[in-house]
């Protein structure tokens, strides 16, 4: 029989007691039709070329295969430049079946076929309203709201405390930043890529772990600096010029690593989030060196509370990026937990032995290090929603997730592993004072 007819064209949309639709689409796969429900109501438009030769002389057969599952509600018929139908349908319970459909005309007293649809697969499947992504992502906006400020108050104190000479001896010595990029871009995307096939991660989240590894230096890189001592200029110089070479960086290792993982496609690199999380760490802190040089006494003000701004930044940070991934936990294999530990720890080592290698000075070596192993895993995560289908990014997304909360616990333990050795250090000089013996 002839199939050039009853080539489905249009989604249909049906209220079920809400706002919100569900939709019916057809795939053509090896030249059988699928439908999906994801309602227990839906409607089909089927449109056909056939024109009637007397008024109302065609009709739509649907024939299912499980009546238990599937049931025609009614057929309606419409008329415009060809015969068209609607067809009501209800779905009982998941499963699948087969449902064959023809078009008959009647001549007189005899019945003509005139097409058939056979064994039409229909796929009936439970609503999903939101992704496992977008679930994890209904956050308490008051949070947000609260911390924004507070946020921006932070990087504006951390403006304050920049040097300007320091961007002069960056400028003529800009080894500590070459180190960095060339760890960021380079050596942590090529170990993403090779630990994932060590651990035979599949490749969607194989992926994951490697856009995760080619992120720039996240926004708590400097946060860090300063509760651990470090250079805090050079660790906002090298995390804006991270984000910028992210631009270039970031496309280049998503297109060069997804052919050697096996996929294929188009990947988004998110260029607005990439230049507007640049802006965010730039404005709020030119405002505070603009501050510095012109209002010096609001300066020292700002510069007392960042520290007590930085705690409270970095735990309400570690806080929502658990709550944000553990609707993932539950998917997270052995393999992806040593993975998310391995990759912000390999980052932390790499750099403070390359610096330490090159022999700058601790507060340096401390801030390359910080660079390297803090990564900015929001932008991967954003990149891999845009790029793969939803069943594929829920997957991708347990390497950002998983790496972002791994290293703020590493962070964590080493700031006050830090602080309990300072602290351990004074106990003991004290001691050697009140008794010179000792």
């Amino acid at each position: 029989m002839i199939r050039k007819l009853f080539i489905v064209l249009l989604l249909s949309f049906v209220m079920l007691g809400e706002a919100r639709k569900s939709f019916l689409r057809f795939l053509d796969i090896e030249r059988t039709e699928i439908m999906s429900f994801t309602k227990t109501e839906e409607t089909v438009v089927i449109r056909s070329s056939y024109r009637d030769k007397q008024p109302d002389s065609s009709y739509l057969l649907v024939q299912l295969g499980d009546p238990k599952m599937l049931q025609v509600v009614n057929v309606t018929k419409t008329f415009s430049d060809a015969t068209n139908f609607i067809v009501k349908l209800v779905t009982e319970e998941e499963g699948e079946t087969n449902l064959t459909v023809q078009l008959w005309a009647s001549e007189g007293r005899q019945e003509r076929l005139i097409e058939e649809i056979k064994d039409v697969r229909v796929k009936v499947i439970k609503q999903r309203p939101d992704s496992l992504f977008q679930a994890s992502m209904h956050m308490d906006t008051n949070i947000l709201v609260l911390i924004l400020p507070v946020i921006l108050l932070n990087k504006c104190a951390f403006g304050c405390k920049i040097e300007l000479q320091v961007f002069q001896t960056v400028w003529q010595r800009p080894l500590p930043v070459i180190l960095g990029t060339v760890t960021q871009f380079f050596l942590m995307p090529f170990c993403g890529f090779l630990l994932s096939r060590i651990l035979a991660l599949p490749q969607a989240q194989a992926f994951g772990f490697v856009m995760t590894c080619t992120c720039p230096g996240g926004g708590g890189g400097y946060l860090f600096a300063l509760l651990l001592e470090g250079d805090i200029t050079l660790a906002i110089l090298m995390t804006c010029t991270s984000t910028a070479l992210a631009l270039v960086m970031m496309p280049a290792n998503s297109y060069l690593y997804s052919r050697m993982l096996g996929l294929s496609g188009t990947f988004h690199i998110p260029v607005s989030k990439i230049i507007s999380t640049l802006l965010f760490i730039l404005v709020p802190i030119s405002a505070g060196i603009i501050i510095k040089h012109r209002v010096p006494e609001k300066a020292h003000v700002l510069e007392r509370i960042i520290r007590p701004l930085s705690f409270i930044l970095m735990s309400v940070g570690i806080y929502l990026t658990f709550r944000m991934g553990f609707v993932f936990l539950s998917m997270a294999s052995l393999e992806v937990l040593l993975l998310g530990v391995l990759v912000p720890a390999l980052g932390l080592l790499f750099g403070y032995s390359f610096a330490r290698i090159s022999r700058l000075p601790l507060p340096v070596c401390k801030t390359v290090a910080i660079e390297s192993g803090v990564l900015n895993s929001f932008l991967a995560l954003a990149v891999i929603q845009l790029s793969l289908s939803q069943d594929r990014a829920d997957l991708a997304s347990l390497a950002p997730l998983t790496v972002a909360m791994c290293s703020g616990c590493e962070m964590l333990l080493i700031l006050l592993f830090c602080k309990a050795k300072k602290s351990c250090g004074l106990t003991t000089e004290d001691r050697r004072k009140r008794n010179p013996l000792i």
